[in-house]
Parts: structure tokens; C-alpha cells; sequence
């Protein structure tokens, strides 16, 4: 039976989303906790020199298989990103792209562009800062479900030198590239432009705004798109999804300041900078965020070869300060209910 141009175009259409869609909820980059072993060679000097975000350098990413326990490779293209860690850090934040043919079959197909986030400096402080960052992505995944995916990497960093190359051991994880999550949530990523906050979704935004309070977050902003990218689902209104915490209380980098726009003198003093809502959407999200304290101290407990015992003591205080704030009501009236901003 013969068919119009039309439906056969329909069919082709289907079949080919229907994969696409099987293939967006089957990322094996992300599917698993098992830090991921990667070796590149770059010049750090010219990734840093390069001014443009559309020049790229061409690399070779080393990756071990998991199912095999053996070396492979993928070229990649790198570039720096970032502000603050670019123009601050000895190694800046890194965009890889790949190529669609280079990453099928590999751990890397169905991605085409991630972001590396690497430490600031090449020492094991900055190590641990940065395995610290990472866990407050996996513990966002358990107040939202709006969030982006990543994987911890332990990263072999060859450095270009000419004569005096360095090879650094680095902590580092990778996040899934803004397309593939507003792909993952069939949603469209808002422009970089002002947002007004009666524009952003109730709940996602207190969920957002306890998120930040409770690892001690001020760098941040929805109204800017500041370390947040919007989403839209639909015609409903945005959802932000949250990024960058090193300037957090949680991970207490040595550079790390506070918002010099609040009164408080240091990243580990809690600030509530969320926007007021309905009370009801507090008392909601409170408990939500009460239901999975023991979660998140587990999440740190399982992981605790990645800290240091004292780290792991300091983590576990401070999440520990943020719950005393949620079950007390005096306590959570005056740090939140009695801060959230009218302007």
C-alpha cells in the first residue's frame, strides 16, 4: 500500500525521536559513581591566553573502560571558561567539545560538548575543595528534580611546557552540557538576560533558595542568570538550575568572599538571599528538605575516602547547623521566613 510523502516523512520523524529520546535517558557517562579515570595533554598558558570562546585546542582525551579495566581514546577540543577561576586560578575550568563520530561506542556518546571543572590550584587542598564542589551537585539531585548531571574524574593533567612540562594528579568532575539537560527535561534554556522573579516557579525557586542557604551560597543570582541557568518547560515559568559553588561556605575555599552586597564577613556565616513566596511553599519545601537529612549525611558518610576525617567532621557540622535552623521554628522564622527579600 502506498503511502503520501508526508506520513513517510512522519514515520522517519518518529522513529528517529523515539530513539533520540531512549538515547537522552540512557547517558552512560553519568550512570554510574565510579569516578572516571582521564588522562589530556594542553597547554595551560594558551588556554588561558586565548580570549576567545570560540577558539579551541586540539587534544586527546585518555579514558579507562570500565568493563574492560583497559585504556582507550577520543579526541577532543578544548577551551578555557569561567571568570573568576580563569583570571585567579593557575588551572581554569575547562570546556571539552566532541566530535559525534569520535564519541559513539564510547562512555561519551550522547555527548558532544561538557564542561571539566578542575582546582584552582594543582594541590591536594584544592583536591579536596573540589570533591567538596562536586558533592554539592549529588546532594542538589535530592532537593530538586531539576538539576545538572556529573561525574567525578580522577583527572592525569599534562601540562605543556616546552622543555618543563608538569604532570599534575587532580581531582576533578565533569557536568553535562546545558543543551543535553534542557534536552533531558524537553525544555528550552532561557537567553542570558534580566529575570524578573515573579517570572521563576514558586517551589523551584525556594528549593533553589534553601539549597543555597543550607551549603552557605551567596554568589549567586536569578534576576542576572549569575551561576544559574534557566529553563522553560512548556509555556510554564522558569526553573533555575544552579551551578558553581566554590565560592560556598560548604566547600570554604581560601579565595572564597561573601556577597559584598549582604552583611556578613565570611562564606561560612549563612545569608538568605530567596525571594519571599507563599509560606505554605516554605513549610513545604522545609519539610521536604528535612525528609532527606539523613540522605545527605549518608551520601557523605559513603563517601568519606574522598575527605579527610577532618573534613568529613567539618562537612557534616555544617550540614548538621543547617537542619538545627529547620527544626527549630524561632530559628527558621528569623534566618528565613523574617530575611527573605521584597525588593
Amino acid at each position: 500500500m502506498m503511502i503520501s510523502l508526508a506520513k513517510y516523512w512522519m514515520i522517519i520523524f518518529m522513529l528517529w525521536y523515539c530513539q533520540n529520546s531512549q538515547a537522552v535517558q540512557r547517558n552512560f557517562l553519568f550512570e554510574t559513581e565510579q569516578p572516571l579515570e582521564l588522562s589530556m595533554t594542553v597547554s595551560i598558558n594558551q588556554l588561558k591566553n586565548s580570549k576567545s570562546d570560540t577558539v579551541y585546542l586540539a587534544s586527546t582525551l585518555f579514558y579507562k573502560t570500565a568493563s574492560e579495566d583497559q585504556w582507550d581514546s577520543i579526541q577532543a577540543d578544548l577551551r578555557a571558561r569561567g571568570n573568576f577561576r580563569r583570571k585567579n586560578c593557575i588551572l581554569p575550568p575547562i570546556r571539552i567539545k566532541l566530535k559525534k563520530r569520535e564519541a559513539n561506542n564510547t562512555v561519551f556518546e550522547q555527548n558532544r560538548s561538557l564542561k571539566l571543572v578542575v582546582p584552582c590550584r594543582p594541590l591536594e587542598l584544592y583536591n579536596h575543595l573540589i570533591v567538596k564542589e562536586y558533592f554539592c551537585y549529588r546532594m542538589y539531585e535530592h532537593l530538586s528534580p531539576y538539576y545538572f548531571k556529573t561525574r567525578l574524574v580522577d583527572l592525569t593533567l599534562n601540562d605543556q611546557r616546552g622543555v618543563n612540562n608538569k604532570v599534575y594528579q587532580l581531582k576533578a568532575f565533569l557536568i553535562e552540557d546545558d543543551d543535553d539537560v534542557a534536552l533531558r527535561f524537553k525544555a528550552r534554556i532561557l537567553s542570558p538576560r534580566m529575570v524578573n522573579p515573579d517570572m521563576v516557579e514558586d517551589t523551584s525557586a525556594v528549593r533553589q533558595d534553601f539549597f543555597a542557604y543550607m551549603i552557605g551560597n551567596t554568589d549567586w543570582s536569578n534576576r542576572v542568570q549569575h551561576n544559574v541557568k534557566m529553563i522553560q518547560i512548556s509555556n510554564s515559568k522558569y526553573i533555575p538550575l544552579p551551578y558553581d559553588f566554590d565560592m560556598s561556605g560548604f566547600v570554604g575555599a581560601p579565595y572564597a568572599v561573601p556577597n559584598d552586597k549582604i552583611p556578613v564577613k565570611s562564606v561560612q556565616e549563612r545569608y538568605y538571599l530567596g525571594f519571599c513566596r507563599d509560606k505554605f511553599i516554605f513549610e513545604s519545601v522545609r519539610n521536604e528538605n528535612l525528609s532527606v537529612e539523613q540522605t545527605l549525611l549518608d551520601l557523605l558518610r559513603k563517601n568519606e575516602m574522598e575527605f579527610s576525617q577532618r573534613e568529613l567532621k567539618e562537612c557534616m557540622n555544617y550540614l548538621d547547623s543547617y537542619f538545627a535552623i529547620l527544626k527549630d521554628d524561632k530559628l527558621f522564622r528569623d534566618n528565613i521566613i523574617n530575611k527573605c527579600r521584597r525588593d
